[in-house]
């Protein structure tokens, strides 16, 4: 009977919910109800409005969809701003970027990179973080999933990180 009385207080197993930004034309999943807010923020090499949509996991860490669009910038390659949003070309950055790879999400041609942050100190629980910058539809989205560095946080993150797909028109 006590093994019974432990699995029915265990945390029920988070339901994965379709978000879907009209804004940065996009969907994502989330295990669990978003915040969206939107804020002026310095993105090189101006202010652009960025909209930010979190689901805050608690100790479990958080998962974060912002996306602004993309100012074209003279001389910058697009891949150095995936780079650069994903934070991997920062000095003392913990950030291992992997190179810009082209994709094709739901019919749409996007160019992306992903940014993982080894085992740290500064992260939640000597925790884990991944980030992936695509661009798409002429939008920069920064996905980033962040927690502690065990097998549940990464399963989340991978799932959330893998279901960025255009929104339906």
């Amino acid at each position: 009977m006590p093994l019974l009385a432990s699995l029915a207080c265990q945390d029920p197993a988070p339901v994965w919910l379709p978000f879907e930004s009209r804004t940065a034309g996009i969907a994502v999943e989330f295990p669990g109800t978003p915040t969206v807010t939107v804020e002026q923020q310095l993105t090189p090499p101006a202010m652009t409005e960025v909209e930010r949509v979190n689901l805050d996991l608690k100790s479990r860490g958080q998962l974060q969809v912002s996306s602004y669009v993309l100012l074209p910038t003279q001389g910058v390659p697009v891949e150095s701003l995936l780079r650069i949003d994903c934070l991997a070309p920062f000095e003392n950055s913990k950030f291992v970027a992997e190179d810009p790879r082209k994709l094709v999400l739901a019919g749409q041609e996007a160019i992306a990179v992903t940014g993982i942050a080894p085992r740290s100190a500064s992260l939640p629980n000597g925790g884990w973080e991944e980030d992936r910058c695509t661009i798409l539809g002429g939008r920069m989205i920064h996905l980033m999933a962040i927690g502690p560095n065990d097998a549940e946080t990464r399963r989340d993150g991978a799932r959330f990180l893998d279901s960025l797909r255009p929104a339906a028109p």
